[in-house]
């Protein structure tokens, strides 16, 4: 009896970890035509002279990534792809945690609406792992301006 309580428990055991294993792989598939698949973790702030957006993309190849800025300048787009470089061939009996995601993202920024940026001037840089994108702030224009009028050629003077 004993023998056969052992062999319902492993049974049982394999059956769930089939289970879960299966429900995994179908909570990790994307939908036919998704473009992303994770999402990488961004700041976005703010100095005195210029927007700052700082992208968390460990393990992503620099020539990878893509940086652009809307037409309207309150939005970054950054796509790249982090590659599963360490393939571990072994057969994986269960997952305790999954954290870490591999394949492409894309992923859309938007930035303040009441600064402006001065496109001419941004700049983008890679460093251990962190993706920094600049983006300098226009110059303060002044509130009021005042505007000298001209007499038209051959008008009184007035």
């Amino acid at each position: 009896m004993f023998k056969d309580y052992e062999d319902l428990v492993k049974q049982m055991e394999y059956e769930m970890q089939r289970c879960s294993a299966e429900a995994m792989r179908r909570l990790l598939e994307l939908p036919p035509g998704a473009q992303e698949f994770w999402l990488p973790r961004t700041d976005v702030y703010e100095t005195e002279e210029e927007l700052v957006v700082r992208v968390e993309v460990a393990g992503v190849k620099r020539k990878s990534l893509s940086v652009s800025l809307s037409a309207d300048r309150h939005t970054i787009n950054i796509k790249g792809n982090r590659a599963e470089q360490f393939v571990d061939e072994r057969r994986k009996i269960r997952y305790y945690q999954l954290e870490v995601y591999f394949g492409p993202f894309e992923r859309d920024i938007a930035l303040p609406k009441d600064i402006n940026v001065d496109e001419t001037r941004l700049s983008a840089t890679y460093k251990e792992g962190f993706l920094v994108i600049t983006l300098p702030k226009m110059e303060k224009q002044q509130a009021s301006r005042t505007i000298q009028i001209e007499q038209e050629a051959g008008g009184q003077q007035s």
